[in-house]
């Protein structure tokens, strides 16, 4: 039954056969990466694996966004700086081909034409592709995932492992006189600066952001758990039209929202699951996928519906701080001037603080040290921090984190860069403590 389930999957998923950016779009990415790695060949690898409990395939988001496959499997993507050309590799044996899925895309002329790439190949040529190569003084790229573990121990992989996976290692002992490099933030920085498409894709996913965290924020109340927040946020994702999560919903409560406490939760069959308490404050970190590009949003929200006095002060001046620092965002900006118009307005609100816990919040969080995850990160495809100064065309996630007397305060919002400012692609979601309290209600 799961079985044919799968299959049934697969089939209806390939069979439109569409891909989402036009060749020249495609062509244009492939040829900055080449000026990018002039002395070497950039290596993509499609995600290898299928998992059945999973709302569809994901493929890796750099393949995507240099072949435009959503729903190829295994395959190795290979942009050579020198030349310019393109080598897609693809797997003698795609899945479930014996039980009639049709692959995406299969080796050929045809192909080549309708991807515009100029080698379309099976797998087997990538030996003799490397083979060619060995003797002259090359690079071999490649962006890791940085959130993969080791899947051997160093010692069962050679003096030179450094965390690669095991696809690079193969390559690097089979041919020794090749150079490895992992450059996946500077991959990153290429993909940074977004088309008009892209850019469309990231306002929709903005959009049916919102909707969700929006439709969901209710759902915190005491004596519900935090899994049952996280599952309402993935069906309002979908009722909004969106493709799911971006990525699994984060409603942590207490001191689960501290951090680097939600990170735990990644590693963990429960997801840190809690019955959220009155009193506690929550992390609502949301985000809807859109045609493969990524929404995130986020606010601290009270279990409750209120906030208590203390919390509500200290919430205001982060909120205050928040939009002093959105105020700086533009073309040209440094991630470090950011931070100083955010510490300019938590200081700035010092003779004025009633409560102990904010008098503290500000003394702490106005030190870089005591803040080490507030964060500016690049938000397309890929969740990744930026290369500075901020550009024009970039969508980012401003997202500040912070903790006192363990509790957890964090906000974020997506915004494009623009030449003079940031336009929110976020709107319509509550800040001050009122606001937030009259949408729970």
């Amino acid at each position: 039954m799961r079985t044919n389930l799968c299959v049934l999957i697969l089939l209806l998923s390939s069979a439109a056969n569409v891909f989402a950016a036009d060749i020249k779009e495609m062509h244009d990415r492939r040829q900055r990466a080449a000026a990018a790695f002039p002395d070497g060949i950039l290596f993509v690898h499609a995600h290898s694996s299928l998992d059945i409990t999973a709302d569809g395939f994901r493929q890796n988001p750099i393949f995507y966004y240099f072949t435009g496959l959503e729903n190829t499997v295994g395959a190795v993507f290979a942009i050579e700086g020198k030349s310019g050309e393109c080598w897609l590799f693809l797997p003698t044996h795609p899945p479930f081909v014996k039980s009639g899925l049709q692959p995406e895309v299969v080796p050929g002329v045809d192909a080549a034409k309708r991807l515009g790439v100029e080698h379309v190949v099976d797998w087997f040529e990538l030996e003799g592709f490397l083979a060619q190569r060995a003797d002259s003084p090359l690079r071999i790229y490649y962006a890791d995932d940085p959130s993969a573990f080791d899947e051997l121990p160093p010692n069962m992989l050679g003096q030179k492992a450094d965390g690669a996976p095991l696809w690079v290692q193969v390559i690097r002992q089979k041919w020794p006189s090749l150079e490895v490099k992992e450059v996946g933030p500077r991959v990153n920085a290429l993909m940074a600066v977004q088309s008009l498409e892209e850019v469309s894709s990231l306002r929709s996913a903005g959009k049916v952001t919102v909707s969700a965290w929006t439709a969901r924020m209710r759902a915190i109340r005491p004596g519900v758990s935090q899994r049952s927040v996280e599952a309402a946020v993935e069906t309002a994702c979908w009722n909004a039209g969106a493709h799911g999560s971006s990525f699994w919903p984060w409603a942590m409560a207490g001191e689960n929202a501290v951090f680097p406490r939600p990170f735990t939760s990644l590693a963990r069959y429960d997801h840190l699951n809690v019955t959220m308490r009155p009193g506690d404050l929550v992390r609502l970190d949301v985000g809807c996928e859109w045609s493969h590009y990524v929404g995130d949003l986020g606010r601290t929200v009270p279990v409750s519906g209120h906030y208590s006095d203390d919390q509500r002060e200290t919430w205001n001046i982060f909120v205050a701080a928040y939009h002093a620092g959105v105020g700086v965002l533009r073309d040209g900006v440094t991630v470090d001037q950011v931070f100083d118009a955010w510490r300019a307005e938590l200081l700035r609100h010092r003779a004025t603080a009633k409560t102990r816990l904010a008098q503290h919040a500000i003394d702490s969080w106005s030190k870089r040290e005591n803040v080490p995850f507030w964060q500016v990160h690049l938000t397309n495809l890929v969740v990744a921090f930026p290369t500075e100064p901020l550009r024009a065309r970039t969508t980012i996630n401003f997202e500040p984190i912070a903790a006192i007397d363990g509790q957890g305060f964090f906000l974020e919002d997506m915004y494009l860069i623009t030449k003079d400012g940031a336009e929110l692609l976020t709107v319509g979601v509550p800040y001050s403590v009122e606001e937030i309290e009259a949408a729970m209600r």
